[in-house]
Parts: structure tokens; sequence; C-alpha cells
């Protein structure tokens, strides 16, 4: 049996994902937004977050973070310094704001998708996280290419 969704507000979601990781405990939730297709697809998938204070994250980790008391977002990480963060969606073409490590509220250690687990920690799923990383200047290029091949496709 499939389970129902439900969609909320960011607000009552993102104050039950901060009470579950106070008591160190995962929390789930499906992603809303195409800011990260297509490794993560709106509606589709769901992500597993633990609680991160900012230490031990690396490049490429996805993280949630707050921007205002209203905003979270879910991008990975392009850049880290010693004083803030920088994070860009997948299928976003510009790099976000630097932001300071007390935003970020956690981590994504695993994906859901299609009743399957991915864990973001292994080799291949970090692989391809490093080369789409790598082709940011080209996804312009990238996504214009796709969306006409898939325009031809469906006629």
């Amino acid at each position: 049996m499939q389970e129902e969704k439900r969609w909320i507000t960011s607000k009552v979601l993102f104050s039950a994902i901060s009470e579950q990781l106070a008591e160190n405990r995962q929390a789930a939730f499906t992603v809303t937004g195409m800011s990260m297709w297509p490794f993560l697809c709106h509606g589709r998938d769901q992500v597993i977050v633990e609680k991160s204070d900012g230490n031990n994250l690396k490049v490429g980790d996805i993280v949630l973070f707050r921007v205002t008391d209203e905003k979270y977002i879910l991008h990975r990480i392009t850049c880290l310094n010693e004083s803030f963060f920088q994070t860009t969606g997948d299928g976003n073409l510009v790099r976000d704001e630097q932001m300071p490590y007390n935003s970020i509220i956690a981590k994504v250690n695993k994906i859901i998708r299609n009743g399957k687990t991915i864990d973001c920690g292994c080799r291949t799923w970090t692989m391809l996280a490093r080369i789409w990383m790598l082709l940011f200047p080209l996804r312009r290029w990238i996504f214009r290419s796709w969306f006409c091949i898939r325009k031809y496709i469906r006629g």
C-alpha cells in the first residue's frame, strides 16, 4: 500500500524536523522544488537528514540550511572556508550566497527514490556528484540540450 503524501507549510515541516534533530534522531521529508534536479526530483524523492553543526562537512555534501526564519534550502556544498560555506543547487546555473556555518541545520545522508535507499556516502553517488560539480560551467548547454532532446522525442 502506497502512503498518502500530505503537503504542509515549511514552517510546520522544519519545526518538526528541528525537534527530531534536537533529540539526535534522523528526519525524512519529500523534496519540493527543482533546484536539485537531476539528482533530486520534486515530489518523487525523499531525503533522510541528520543533525550537523557544520563540522566534518565536505564539498559535495547536501545540506539543509536556514536562510531566514521562513526560508530553508537544500543544496550541495560547493565551497568551504573557515568562516562560511557556499552551496549550489544541482539544477541551478548560479551559486548561492555565502552563509555562516551556524545556518546549517542538517546533512543529507540518504535518499529514498522509488522505494530504494541511496547512501549519499557511497562511491558511485560521490563520483557522480563530483562529475556534476565539475560540469557546472557547462550546465546551461547541458540543460538546453536535454530539453531540446526531450521535446523532440515527445513530438
